[in-house]
């Protein structure tokens, strides 16, 4: 008599799981008649609500399924969008099995990159661990970037070898250091920080102060670093490899980016107010 209720737990448990990160589903509950920042708290609250928080330590056993390259040379390596040349022969490629530890060059080992720098939450979780901005990048080029904010630079002190540059801001607004991935993932980085400003709207006005900020938990960036990013996600659309993403770490965290799931949303949010 227990084997059948058994069985039938597992076919709940299963398709349970399969509703929670099935796109369409995820956002059934959702009020989408609502704009501006009154939206993006409840899509923030979605976020949280749905959140299964992971270890460290967990992320890198993720990466062996959410972020392996299907797409652009399709041959199952892990992607790295500081190395990956989408036109061409990539510089170096890595395996699951070359993480840093300790590098000098590119090319030794990749690890992760938090893309919303971790010094500015004091490496709390969840945000330490939220796979949803955080990326395997080449361990060189990750510490190269250090917490610099992304933007486009006006000349290039530094480049990796897939074209990522670090230079100085060529917006008026902002004049420090910014680092600008190549155009094939500008939106994927844009997508990947609306979500953390929606994610955390209500824990980042109690981070450290940075420029990408503005202290607030509405608009949640700098007026200059928003529109960077606006523009980076309009230029740069949806690619197959970020929905392939979307749909694989939700398998392990539970929600999604919903960026990535519906881009209208982002100008429903940022651009009405």
């Amino acid at each position: 008599m227990k084997k059948p209720h058994f069985l039938a737990l597992l076919v709940f448990l299963s398709t349970s799981t399969f509703a929670t990160c099935n796109q369409d589903s995820y956002y059934s509950g959702l009020n989408t008649n609502a704009t501006g920042y009154e939206f993006k708290s409840k899509l923030s609250n979605l976020l949280g609500k749905t959140h299964r928080s992971l270890s460290y330590g967990d992320l890198l056993g993720a990466y062996r399924k959410t972020d392996r390259d299907t797409t652009y040379d399709a041959d199952n390596t892990i992607l790295d969008m500081y190395s990956e040349r989408p036109e061409g022969r990539d510089p170096y490629r890595y395996t699951t099995s070359r993480t840093c530890g300790q590098y000098r060059n590119e090319g030794d080992c990749y690890n992760r990159e938090h893309l919303f720098p971790q010094g500015l939450f004091d490496k709390k979780r969840p945000m330490k661990s939220d796979i949803f901005h955080i990326y395997p990048t080449d361990g060189k080029v990750n510490g190269m970037r250090g917490s610099y904010p992304f933007g486009e630079v006006s000349s290039t002190n530094w480049s990796s070898e897939n074209g990522s540059k670090l230079g100085p801001s060529s917006d008026p607004r902002y004049r420090g250091l910014v680092f600008e991935p190549i155009d094939e993932f500008k939106g994927d980085i844009a997508r990947a920080m609306l979500y953390f400003a929606v994610r955390y709207e209500r824990q980042i006005p109690g981070f450290k102060d940075s420029p990408m900020t503005n202290g607030s938990y509405e608009q949640t960036y700098s007026t200059w670093f928003l529109q960077t990013l606006m523009k980076w996600h309009k230029q740069d659309p949806v690619s197959e490899h970020e929905r392939f993403r979307n749909n694989a770490a939700c398998n392990y965290q539970k929600n999604r980016n919903p960026f990535i799931d519906h881009p209208e949303w982002a100008m429903a949010i940022w651009e009405v107010n």
